[in-house]
């Protein structure tokens, strides 16, 4: 991608024998329109600067057209197939989103300015917490500043007003009146520069680094396009903008999995992205929701709960925010010219859901762990990724799938169906395993605080998955791929496994607490070594009540008086599951009173019973 601007009149002398028909008169001498596409839809003067001073004003996203010959039109329609880099391609990576995709060559890039539509029909998930989706006239799409809300809402009703009455300038979508404008609003922060924080060649480094490890479980953008603007960026220089944030989050999540060869200045990446994340005077893009979907990531690898659930849950409000939860079928736009039939591309509406989907999952799994509710939005149509079989993200996807979608209520927590679903979701990745058992562990914890039974076969699976993602986190842990359930998967599972308190359950606890302190040396942390201690707290304390309640065994197994010694019953062997069966003592009885005699044999030992 080229960065110097386009020449807004690349043949400002058409030669004379273009005209097919000498008797048509003479056109007048074109001006050359060398202002941005959003001046010019506006009508507004620009200064011919990238960007413009009208689009840092407004927030608009500035950018120039390709195609300003005589017989364009005064607005370029966004998606022009002629123009195969499109109006971005000449802004850099301040100006170019993430999420384009260019692997088809008549295809223009995912673009701020609209959202591409679809033509294939696939069922959204039940469990996307979605309704019925409301019909087009009732949400509303402003592509020019990413804005999505409701044609009820103050900022959109105006200009439905003003084109009810067939307004020849009906008012635009603005916050007209929303509050008295007693005081300024608030001014945006001073940001560093990026290049001040990380070198480009350690950048690389990280970025192969986040490449291998996270991009194959999280999709945020379209990683050929990121290596374009990263290229881009390089090579100019310009104010902070939000794909800046993109590429702290990149570079410090590439520096957090190369463990002790991450970047010493790794903080400050994270508070150079979180800066310019929380400034006011950045519109919100789909750049922002690729940037906090690496936030989350990051926050729930290294710091607490509440402020991972946070990060999930801002995440899917900006979702919603830029529309990325609807397709484009479902809402009008304020600019109808914008929706391109080339935007139509499978290829760009494929890579939108994924990321929209990214952002979900990340918010099912992170409310659901914490017991928290998760984001709710209404008429979700966005479409699911289409994932191969054994894409991993396919696989996370179908896990999070599983999550109840009323945590309150008991009857929908389902455990052994759950558990058997969970069972067959092949485990494609360690990740993978130890996300399935992060659910069915979540899923066991609720059944056990609303005190319902667990069936045997149920405990088994249970433990089969478990004992499948403690040896899978023990792998990424030898590999330094330290990602937040490589500990605190197999602690849950410790944990779990005491709780249950079976024999089955019981003979696993020595491996598990063994991987756990493998896995706590491998780490060197406190957060490491306090997972280990509580356990063995744990462990010890369950120890102490089995012996309790064996002392009280062993009192009423003595006779009474001056402490008889216990009845000699060695060599007895008794089959408790037979003496203890319901049907077998509700007929005792009976049989007894018949005369009959039993050998001790038929109840798994000698002698006689009658």
């Amino acid at each position: 991608m080229s960065t110097s601007k386009p020449n807004p009149n690349p043949n400002p002398s058409p030669h004379p024998q273009a005209r097919s028909h000498p008797e048509e008169p003479p056109r007048k001498r074109q001006r050359a329109r060398k202002a941005c596409l959003p001046c010019r839809q506006r009508k507004r003067k620009c200064d011919n600067e990238f960007p413009c001073s009208m689009c840092t004003t407004y927030g608009y996203q500035c950018q120039f057209s390709h195609d300003d010959s005589p017989t364009a039109a005064f607005v370029e329609k966004v998606g022009s197939s002629n123009n195969i880099n499109g109006p971005g391609t000449g802004s850099g990576p301040r100006n170019s989103p993430v999420t384009l995709n260019q692997t088809q060559t008549h295809e223009r890039p995912y673009s701020p300015i609209s959202r591409p539509s679809v033509a294939r029909e696939v069922d959204t998930p039940s469990s996307a917490r979605s309704s019925i989706a409301a019909p087009a006239a009732l949400v509303l799409l402003d592509p020019m500043k990413r804005r999505f809300m409701g044609l009820h809402s103050v900022t959109a009703f105006p200009r439905s007003l003003g084109l009810d009455f067939q307004s020849a300038n009906p008012p635009r979508v603005h916050s007209f009146a929303y509050n008295c404008g007693i005081r300024l609003e608030e001014v945006g922060s001073a940001h560093a520069d990026l290049r001040d924080l990380i070198s480009r060649e350690d950048f690389k480094r990280y970025a192969d680094v986040y490449f291998e490890t996270v991009h194959p479980l999280f999709v945020a953008f379209d990683q050929q396009l990121f290596m374009q603007n990263v290229e881009q960026f390089w090579n100019q220089s310009g104010p902070a903008s939000i794909f800046e944030a993109i590429m702290a989050g990149v570079a410090a999540l590439g520096s957090f999995f190369s463990a002790r060869l991450g970047s010493p200045r790794e903080a400050e990446l994270v508070l150079h992205a979180k800066g310019i994340l929380e400034d006011p005077t950045f519109q919100p893009t789909i750049d922002h929701v690729s940037a906090w979907i690496l936030r989350t990531l990051y926050l729930r690898a290294t710091t607490r709960p509440h402020l991972a659930w946070l990060a999930s849950c801002t995440t899917i409000h900006l979702a919603e925010a830029t529309g990325l939860h609807m397709e484009i079928d479902h809402i009008a736009l304020t600019e109808p010219e914008t929706a391109h039939s080339t935007l139509k591309s499978e290829g760009l509406c494929e890579l939108v859901r994924r990321i929209f989907w990214t952002a979900w999952r990340n918010n099912m799994m992170v409310s659901y762990e914490y017991g928290r509710s998760g984001i709710t939005l209404p008429n979700i149509t966005c479409k699911v990724p289409r994932y191969p079989p054994n894409d991993p993200r396919f696989q996370l996807h179908t896990i999070v799938e599983l999550v109840p979608r009323d945590p309150a209520d008991g009857h929908d927590l389902n455990l052994h169906g759950t558990l058997e679903k969970a069972k067959q979701i092949p485990d494609t990745h360690p990740f993978v395993s130890m996300s399935k058992a992060d659910l069915c562990m979540s899923l066991y914890r609720h059944h056990r605080l609303l005190k319902l039974s667990i069936e045997k076969p149920d405990v088994l699976k249970l433990i089969d998955i478990g004992n499948v993602a403690i040896t899978a986190a023990l792998k990424l842990a030898e590999e330094n791929k330290f990602w937040w359930n490589v500990l605190c998967t197999v602690f849950q599972y410790v944990c779990v496994l005491l709780a249950l308190d079976t024999a089955e359950s019981l003979s696993n606890v020595a491996n598990a607490m063994g991987i756990l302190e493998k896995i706590a040396r491998l780490l060197g942390t406190h957060m490491a070594q306090e997972a280990v201690n509580t356990a063995k707290v744990l462990l010890r304390d369950s120890m102490r009540k089995k012996r309790l309640e064996l002392g009280m065994l062993e009192v009423a197994d003595v006779g009474e008086g001056r402490g008889d010694a216990p009845a000699d019953l060695n060599g007895l062997d008794i089959n408790w599951d037979m003496l203890l069966d319901p049907w077998y003592m509700s007929n005792f009885q009976g049989m007894t009173g018949m005369g009959e005699v039993y050998s001790m044999g038929d109840f798994g030992g000698s002698g006689t019973m009658g």
